[in-house]
């Protein structure tokens, strides 16, 4: 067990992961240190470091008790290179940092298995997407590089449980600012897939538990998810609209509408083809970049968690509810409908 005011570094310290980890190792007496890319100016003991272009500055060679790797790039759209770059080059430069008594926490991802439902192939064709290959990758680099090792896989990570609040939005708050933006026309899912979201001051508490040995147990992998107990997409999804349409109604502005739910087959037969010749260039971009979130809404296996989270609809609704407060001026807009101009609206314009 890790000593109390033990050394930990944590990667990626300005994200949603990181920083709700700082706090809570901080807290708990640890005596914590961080990197990202551009470092902080508010707070002195994180450093920056582009961990997969760089080596690590002189003021992180030093003893460390743990390291907890939270730094990724969580794009679903990366091209390979990126991809490499960003999720394996950097777990490569932890290397260097950690000696023969360092606990590493390797923060992964739940879908890291991809298609085989195994992280072993380097085959990209295993995987729905870049992140998820190069996932897989960094697990395999670290399981390699470090003989005290613990992986974590996480699914999507909104707000706090209690006060939904978010040092980052990405991934799920995509969807959220699509439906004041109008760039969700339509949610593409299985009816029976569930929408696995888990608070990250749930996922902070495991990894700061890893990190300092106040969690027992040999378990070299945990999966932290809702699994079964995950709700559907299509309740999630009105959960998060009801919570934002709370928001704009006590400020003054009409609700948005709940997108409805098309099935994917549905949707490449029918809506797909028509869409990609009516809607323009931006609302076609728009499209692909939402479509990256089909394969996950496709999923009527649950998740099997090791460590399971309960509660992820009260959780949408406050990290909805936090989101709009802290982007107003988004949160207010009124969407514009995908359309284009029809020729019989443009055809006496001059």
């Amino acid at each position: 067990m890790t000593r109390p005011g033990a050394a930990v570094l944590v990667t990626g310290a300005t994200g949603l992961v990181g920083s709700e980890l700082v706090a809570q190792l901080r807290a708990g007496g640890a005596c914590v240190a961080g990197t990202s890319r551009r470092g902080s100016p508010a707070d002195p003991e994180i450093v920056a470091w582009d961990m997969g272009a760089e080596q690590a500055p002189p003021a992180l060679r030093r003893r460390w008790d743990a390291i907890v790797n939270a730094a990724a790039n969580t794009r679903w759209t990366m091209g390979e290179a990126e991809a490499t770059a960003a999720n394996v080059a950097s777990v490569r430069a932890l290397e260097p940092l950690a000696g023969a008594g360092t606990r590493v926490v390797h923060v992964s991802t739940a879908y890291a298995t991809g298609l085989r439902g195994s992280v072993e192939s380097a085959d990209p064709a295993d995987y729905r997407n870049t992140y998820e290959w190069s996932k897989a990758h960094a697990e395999r680099v670290a399981r390699e590089s470090f003989a005290n090792l613990a992986v974590v896989r996480p699914p999507l990570v909104v707000g706090r449980r209690g006060d939904g609040r978010a040092a980052r939005f990405a991934g799920m708050y995509t969807l959220v600012r699509g439906l004041t933006i109008g760039t969700v026309p339509a949610v593409v899912a299985d009816p029976d897939a569930r929408l696995d979201a888990i608070p990250v001051d749930d996922l902070g508490q495991l990894l700061a538990e890893l990190a300092t040995g106040a969690r027992g147990g040999d378990e070299a992998v945990l999966t932290i998810a809702a699994g079964e107990r995950a709700p559907r997409v299509e309740e999630a999804i009105a959960t998060v609209a009801g919570a934002l349409n709370e928001w704009r109604l006590a400020h003054g502005h009409e609700p948005v509408e709940c997108p409805p739910l098309i099935e994917p087959e549905r949707w490449r037969r029918f809506h797909r083809p028509f869409a990609q010749q009516h809607l323009s260039p931006r609302q076609l971009l728009v499209m692909q970049l939402l479509e990256s979130f089909e394969p996950y809404l496709a999923l009527s296996e649950p998740l099997r968690p090791d460590v399971e989270v309960r509660g992820v609809l009260p959780c949408l609704r406050t990290s909805t509810a936090y989101w709009a407060a802290a982007n107003p001026r988004v949160a207010a807009l009124e969407p514009r409908p995908w359309r284009s101009p029809t020729p019989s609206a443009t055809a006496g314009a001059s």
